[in-house]
């Protein structure tokens, strides 16, 4: 009877899990928002350890480790001397933005990266992003 009652209550909890996050569509592919960003409606970089990976021309990146300078990664050292990187025709220190879809230059703020929404930046830990409109995430 104990395993039928573990079973259980993990199939419960579980379902509560799933419940409470809507999949949503990346191109062919679905996803939950809090493991993954779409970038670009068809190309999905992961959430690791509510680390944000960034998209840079066909891979993806964490921000405390590279830099995106026209759709090439570049090596990162915070406590470095930093670099001016271009993105478009814009230079950027990467403490201070990220350059998204290789010409559109978004705010880091408190450490974490913007993402780019239409022609606006915004948290994605308040925001989300469906078709180029910006929605308020609900409160938990």
């Amino acid at each position: 009877m104990a395993p039928l009652f573990s079973f259980v209550l993990t199939a419960l909890v579980a379902g509560v899990v799933a419940q409470s996050e809507t999949l949503l569509n990346c191109g062919d592919s679905r996803y939950y928002p809090s493991q993954y960003t779409c970038f670009d409606s068809n190309f999905l970089c992961p959430i690791l350890n509510g680390d944000i990976y960034i998209r840079c021309g066909d891979a993806c990146y964490s921000t405390s480790q590279y830099s995106c300078s026209d759709n090439t990664l570049e090596p990162y050292n915070p406590n470095g001397p930093e670099t001016l990187e271009d993105c478009g025709d814009a230079r950027f220190y990467p403490s201070q933005y990220v350059c998204l879809d290789g010409n559109f230059l978004c705010p880091v703020i408190d450490e974490s990266a913007t993402l780019r929404c239409g022609d606006a930046c915004y948290a994605p830990s308040q925001y989300s992003c469906t078709n180029g409109q910006l929605a308020p995430i609900p409160s938990a």
